[in-house]
């Protein structure tokens, strides 16, 4: 990302137990949503939180889906603005105090945004960068060199997300409004979608349904497409009052998304009748960034918000809110949660951490940025840097 930029954050301000291993295994691989190579050993519960301290700010992070302890962190120099990016992998050590261990780290010239694991290859991950270029880094090579690298956007890459079914292609998302259709074998991108009329935000597969995955766009839309058709098979729209900055799909429900925006709500939409959400969920006080649905149980949802905390939702429950963490020191925008392990939870922030934990264990200490500084406060609306108010 060479060169001052303005970085889009979309703050929406409003004043107003134990059992035989084998025998658990199995049973926790008939109840996986989708089919994945589990590891023989299945992964206990670590009730210790443990975290990594990054001179970079936070910006994504994802669970291997092939090794329990395994975690890519996508990283910013200069909070994505201008800068240096670096790509993360992390193993977590167990036991009290356990750190995330960096065992591979990868530079970019363009700070990074997302990233997302080869389904088929679990050495290898794909980053989308702020200057518009993708790459595809594998875990066993000797230098810090990319396997393949492609740039057809033409700003910023806010998302890539790997096929859960065929497993042999992946998604990008970018600001320059447009989704492209990527496979490894390809020197360039398989189609290009450029039905959104402003930033998309997030683009993620249907986990259930091969060809189908959904958008999320700062034209105040969410679509649902078929990769076989050039338009969207399905609008949203409005979904938020505001930019829609992240969805993602119900593991046990393939009608079933959650969005989340600049309105600072989580709706909930039925695609069978999406005329309007079938559940809001408010509580945030300032734009919500990511969210993410348990791959354990259907009815429960996390989110990150640039608040700086990170929630745990039912959509069943009387009380909606479940949990409440404040441990980061500045926006939260990294968010997921680990496959292998029943309540495992991981946090990513513009304070340089990154916090996995386990909801049943102890929660993260406060993390501060780099001095022990006090947290930023937000500022005010159309404050440089963070676009234009209303947005």
């Amino acid at each position: 990302m060479s060169g001052s930029k303005s970085l889009k954050i979309n703050i929406f301000f409003n004043t107003s137990k134990k059992r035989d291993s084998s025998i658990q295994n199995s049973i926790f691989l008939l109840c996986l949503p989708w089919s994945l190579p589990v590891p023989l050993t299945p992964r206990m519960n670590d009730p210790h939180p443990h975290i990594l301290r990054s001179d970079f700010a936070c910006y994504a992070v994802k669970f291997s889906p092939f090794d329990p302890y395994l975690i890519a962190v996508s990283t910013s120099q200069y909070y994505g603005i201008v800068g240096n990016g670096r790509q993360l992998i992390c193993r977590i050590s167990p036991g009290p105090g356990g750190a995330l261990q960096i065992i591979r780290s990868f530079d970019t010239q363009d700070g990074l945004y997302d990233c997302a694991w080869n389904e088929m290859n679990q050495n290898q991950i794909v980053s989308g960068d702020g200057g518009g270029g993708i790459k595809l880094w594998d875990m066993n090579t000797q230098d810090g060199f990319p396997i393949a690298m492609w740039k057809e956007h033409q700003t910023e890459v806010s998302s890539v997300d790997w096929n859960l079914q065929t497993k042999d292609c992946f998604l990008s998302a970018s600001w320059d409004n447009t989704i492209k259709l990527w496979t490894p074998m390809s020197q360039q991108s398989i189609r290009t979608f450029n039905a959104h009329t402003y930033c998309v935000y997030q683009a993620l597969w249907s986990p259930r349904k091969a060809n189908v995955f959904a958008s999320a766009s700062g034209d105040h839309s969410v679509r649902i497409w078929d990769t076989n058709a050039p338009h969207p098979a399905m609008v949203i729209a409005p979904a938020h009052e505001g930019e829609v900055l992240s969805l993602d799909w119900n593991k046990y429900n393939e009608n079933v998304i959650a969005t989340a925006g600049v309105d600072r709500t989580i709706k909930m939409w039925d695609l069978r009748n999406q005329r309007a959400p079938y559940l809001t969920l408010p509580g945030h006080s300032f734009a919500v960034r990511r969210i993410r649905w348990s791959p354990h149980r259907a009815d429960v949802i996390a989110s990150v918000s640039y608040d700086m905390t990170c929630c745990l939702w039912s959509t069943t429950a009387p009380q909606s809110l479940m949990s409440r963490f404040e441990h980061h020191s500045e926006f939260a925008v990294g968010l997921d949660f680990n496959l292998f392990v029943p309540g495992q939870l991981a946090t990513g922030s513009w304070d340089g951490h990154c916090a996995v934990w386990s909801l049943q264990g102890q929660p993260p200490p406060k993390l501060m940025k780099p001095g022990n500084a006090g947290p930023t406060q937000p500022p005010p609306q159309g404050a440089p840097g963070l676009g234009p108010p209303g947005r």
